[in-house]
């Protein structure tokens, strides 16, 4: 007779399986990269310490083993469909990052591509076009909702990848977002951890990864997650949006990545890479950033942080932290406004 295993169970593992796998394969992988002379110059130390690249592998691995496993512990068919589907989408993300890393697509390529990462979704029908608004609650926009969903996964992706720039910048935000969507969730649809919830299941993984590999990518970081982490980060966030009915709550907790992207978008009037771009920032003698103040240099999230004052890059990525959790905040409350008219 088949055993079923607890919902609380299958969260434990959710969690501390992709933390395990992370927090031992980093050390091999830092350890590869230097042995393959892969690796990024860390232009905001006086010392310009060479940095593995590409850790983002390690967090892509870690989160399909882990899914794998809940695959094979879970009963429930269409539940093992969906994480599937979540593998594949996060997987798609992930390999067009991998090939940026090590080919570096156009600025212009490299979305066009993640609006492919959306198809196993699509086809699959892992979403339900009828997004909660405060105040509102449960829309209706079939058609819109199909024609905008690629975006959901690509948008994210690149809000992500623009905001890797510091020691732990990217893995701390979103450690933050995920927290205030976990009890977004709760709030809005009443589940507790004595029930099977997908999108619990979903951001455990990503969270535990994403614990164990900020550890190591924290200032002073000893491995960056390339673009192979970031997407595959930003995708995740997109396919938990969309698969947990999540959209409008997710939109509102990564408000600071999606600032920051739009500033250099609308800045500098279109997609480029940051090599094309005048640089925002530069180093004072006692290695702060400041602003470059450079009329053609992208509108950027730092750049308005450190608009009054120089600031160390350990401060910078605080100021990150703190509206990000600021916007977690109003996520939450999002979510009460959301329950109230459900």
């Amino acid at each position: 007779m088949a055993v079923t295993i607890a919902p609380i169970i299958i969260y434990i593992i959710s969690l501390f399986i992709p933390l395990i796998l992370t927090f031992i394969g980093i050390p091999f992988h830092i350890r590869l990269m230097q042995k393959r002379g892969i690796f990024g110059v860390d232009i905001h130390k006086e010392e310009q310490p060479k940095v593995a690249e590409m850790g983002g592998i390690v967090i892509l691995l870690s989160i399909i083993i882990t899914a794998l496993i809940t695959i094979i512990l879970i009963k429930d068919s269409d539940f093992r469909l969906t994480i599937g589907i979540f593998c594949i989408t996060i997987a798609i993300a992930g390999i067009i990052g991998l090939i940026d890393d090590f080919f570096r697509l156009s600025a212009i390529l490299k979305p066009l591509l993640l609006l492919f990462a959306s198809i196993p979704i699509i086809a699959s029908r892992r979403y339900i076009p009828e997004p909660y608004l405060p105040f509102v609650g449960k829309t209706r926009l079939t058609i819109a909702y199909i024609i905008l969903l690629p975006l959901v996964i690509a948008v994210p992706s690149n809000s992500v990848n623009m905001l890797d720039v510091f020691n732990g910048s990217m893995a701390a935000a979103t450690i933050i977002i995920l927290f205030a969507v976990f009890f977004a969730n709760m709030i809005m649809f009443q589940n507790g951890l004595d029930e099977l919830d997908l999108t619990y299941i979903f951001i455990l993984i990503l969270l535990g990864a994403l614990l164990a590999f900020w550890f190591f990518n924290r200032y002073p970081a000893k491995v960056f997650a390339g673009d192979t982490g970031s997407l595959t980060v930003g995708a995740a966030l997109g396919a938990i949006a969309v698969i947990g009915q999540l959209e409008v709550v997710i939109i509102i907790a990564m408000m600071p990545f999606i600032m920051n992207s739009f500033g250099i978008i609308s800045s500098v009037k279109g997609l480029f890479e940051r090599s094309e771009m005048a640089r925002p920032t530069r180093m004072t003698k006692d290695w702060k950033l400041e602003s470059t103040n450079d009329p053609k240099a992208p509108i950027t999230l730092v750049g308005l942080i450190i608009k009054k004052e120089p600031l160390h890059e350990k401060d910078v990525v605080k100021s990150f932290n703190i509206l990000t959790f600021i916007s977690g905040l109003f996520a939450v409350i999002t979510a009460v406004l959301i329950r109230i008219v459900m």
